[in-house]
């Protein structure tokens, strides 16, 4: 018992001595992704396309050890997914749904006196606005589209896991520039199941977008929902300045 107790000391002394904060800004320029399995599977009338987002805001992270903290961020994420396909032979079409999320990620954070560090914990996404957009060709004014509201659908909250790497680079004593990769991977359904009932009413009401809607309709467009997750990945820049007991680091 003594040793515990000891030990337990032990560890609390060596916290206060590295005991740091560092506060910042950072931001994300990511490739975005809403996939789901009736999506991938409507072949030519239906396929996915590249898409970008950003995501970006304050952050807080206590690092406890030299090497090991634990952060906190509140950021403004944007998840956009592009789609094109066929309406008929004669007829094809662009679509857009633009869906935005204020994101809570609670990491654990690893940094070495090198300069490298790594990152990984849940991020909770939760739902803030979704607009949608499509445009045929030729144009049909009965199927065109644009700042429709396509929240109905998809899930207040998302909860994803979240992880990075990259390179710290100190500028000052006490301010750092961080630069690395960073991909969050939805744990959570995107869209929300509805049933047969439900779903035939928002078609006739127009307040869906891509996403949600084929995430009820298989290939012969038959009512059969699958999940959908969402996926982003792409490039993390932060500017951070620490508080507390100076660590060294170096960016060899």
């Amino acid at each position: 018992m003594k040793k515990i107790i000891w030990l337990l000391a032990a560890m609390a002394i060596s916290s206060a001595s590295f005991a740091q904060l560092e506060i910042g800004v950072n931001g994300n320029l990511a490739t975005t992704w809403l996939l789901n399995n009736n999506v991938s599977d409507q072949g030519e009338n239906l396929n996915p396309v590249f898409s970008t987002g950003f995501a970006g805001g304050v952050l807080g992270t206590f690092f406890f050890t030299s090497t090991i903290g634990v952060g906190a961020e509140l950021n403004f994420s944007s998840v956009n997914q592009k789609y094109d396909g066929n309406i008929t032979d004669q007829m094809s079409f662009d679509a857009k749904d633009a869906v935005n999320y204020f994101q809570v990620p609670i990491l654990l954070k690893l940094k070495t006196p090198s300069g490298f560090y790594f990152e990984i914990g849940p991020a909770l996404n939760f739902l803030s606005s979704a607009k949608g957009e499509a445009q045929s060709s030729p144009a049909d004014p009965d199927f065109d589209y644009s700042g429709r509201n396509i929240k109905t659908g998809l899930s207040t909250s998302v909860t994803g896991l979240l992880f990075g790497f990259g390179g710290r680079f100190p500028v000052t004593q006490h301010l750092v520039i961080t630069a690395g990769l960073r991909f969050d991977y939805g744990l959570t359904d995107a869209t929300e199941e509805q049933t047969q009932t439900e779903f035939t009413q928002n078609l006739l009401d127009e307040n869906m977008g891509v996403a949600a809607t084929f995430a009820h309709l298989d290939q012969q467009s038959n009512f059969s929902y699958e999940k959908t997750t969402m996926v982003t990945g792409g490039i993390q820049i932060g500017l951070l300045y620490a508080i507390g007991k100076k660590q060294k680091e170096d960016s060899k």
